[in-house]
């Protein structure tokens, strides 16, 4: 059932134990919403805890590593910033009571569904879900919303990224958030495992029709050989929209089980959602994903083919 911010934040009251859970390959956004509803919701006398199928990234863990989460047994269940059951891993079969989500949500058999298409970040509804309950937005709940916003919109550069993001931001500013600091770490700061990963990115680098489209691919051998984690890397599926003249940007990622995580990112009137639906994924308008059961050399050849016959039929 579709509901409205002001009706999930009326249901949120009826219930006394909370379980929230995070998508799988977690970035700042899905993490930072869950542990700052988590305290919001701890704010008003609610017990809490916050749990996802993958570990959070260590860029991530000064703020949550703060959180104190509640023992419980049978809590009541909220997915954030997941589309799908799919997105919650291994969490897919409980029953959810409680969804709240930034997507094209087809998040199906659960109670309570309240989402906003293509806005910039997940926190900015779980915001407006928080003050619509009556709660005092802390410092520390500001960090973890504004972390979100930051780098969900990718430092407010996506394409849904609109007023409200600017509005509930400067929101967050006055309630405490630092600015500084969450802005040079997550958007600035690299480690030297980052700039190695990002340097073999490169070098795989793929171009076709005209320069128009590149394609670059991460194994875990080279996760391996740079010396990070999976979860080290956020916001590198974006490293190809840097290149002049690129119009569909795709970031081939082997995963544990051997399948290929492909994220697009486009511009202009070329929808990433569009071109990844073709192969059961999607997302947002100009960044999406989906997953290819097979090598890195066939899905790259795979996604190439698509994305040029989806560039050909609107350059026609």
């Amino acid at each position: 059932m579709d509901v409205t911010v002001k009706e999930i934040a009326e249901k949120l009251k009826e219930y006394d134990n909370y379980c929230i859970i995070y998508h799988i390959r977690p970035d700042g956004d899905c993490v930072c919403s869950a542990f700052g509803l988590c305290l919001a919701l701890q704010s008003i006398g609610k017990k809490c805890t916050v749990k996802g199928q993958d570990e959070i990234p260590r860029i991530h863990r000064y703020m949550t590593d703060k959180v104190n989460l509640d023992e419980i047994t049978e809590p009541v269940y909220i997915a954030v910033d997941s589309v799908s059951r799919h997105r919650v891993g291994s969490y897919g079969d409980k029953h959810f009571t409680f969804c709240i989500d930034h997507h094209n949500n087809i998040f199906d058999n659960v109670d309570f569904r309240y989402f906003e298409t293509d806005t910039g970040a997940c926190s900015e509804l779980v915001y407006k879900v928080i003050k619509e309950m009556g709660i005092v937005v802390t410092k520390q709940i500001a960090d973890l919303l504004y972390t979100a916003i930051v780098t969900d919109t990718l430092c407010f550069r996506t394409t849904d990224t609109r007023v409200q993001t600017f509005e509930i931001a400067t929101e967050l500013v006055r309630a405490g958030a630092d600015v500084y600091h969450i802005g040079r770490i997550n958007t600035f700061i690299k480690s030297a495992g980052r700039m190695k990963i990002e340097n073999i990115l490169r070098d795989s680098f793929h171009f076709i029709c005209d320069n128009k489209i590149v394609t670059g691919i991460i194994t875990l051998k080279d996760l391996e050989t740079a010396g990070v984690l999976d979860s080290d890397i956020e916001g590198i599926n974006s490293f190809v929209e840097q290149i002049e003249g690129v119009r569909i940007g795709i970031t081939i990622r082997e995963l544990p089980d051997g399948r290929m995580r492909c994220s697009i990112r486009s511009n202009g009137d070329i929808s990433a959602n569009d071109i990844c639906k073709i192969h059961g994924g999607g997302g947002h308008f100009n960044a999406a994903c989906c997953e290819l059961n097979m090598s890195a050399s066939e899905a790259r050849k795979v996604i190439e083919q698509t994305c040029k016959k989806y560039l050909e039929s609107k350059e026609c």
